[in-house]
């Protein structure tokens, strides 16, 4: 499995790497914002991107947007991270096309049971 995990903050990137390391996912490639995204999925195949929401230049939603608005990229999963409360952001926020969304804190089974969900393990 490919993941992309696009967080601005270094701290969130490296526990989101470590959650994955620990599910013996060892194929993934960070970035900091929902352009860099664009950018990895223009010049690399992903199966997941982990998209936190809030981050400069392009937000996780933006990128989302584009990403599902495009059919190159059908077969690409999106998991919203978010630190809202999670009936707020899935209210607000429903039209996003987001596959899944995981709540911060989070922890490896809560990542374990949304990748088996959407079929990706």
């Amino acid at each position: 499995m490919r993941v992309l995990v696009a967080d601005d903050l270094y701290a969130n990137q490296f526990l989101l790497n470590s959650i994955l390391e620990e599910l013996n996912i060892t194929n993934y490639k960070n970035v900091s914002n929902g352009q860099q995204v664009l950018d990895a999925l223009e010049k690399d195949n992903y199966d997941v991107v982990f998209m936190d929401i809030e981050m400069p230049v392009m937000n996780g939603i933006e990128a989302t947007q584009i990403i599902k608005s495009e059919p190159k990229y059908n077969n690409i999963r999106v998991i919203a991270l978010t630190a809202h409360n999670l009936e707020e952001f899935e209210d607000k926020f429903q039209d996003v096309q987001f596959d899944s969304i995981l709540e911060k804190p989070y922890n490896p089974k809560e990542f374990l049971d949304t990748l088996k969900k959407l079929n990706l393990m």
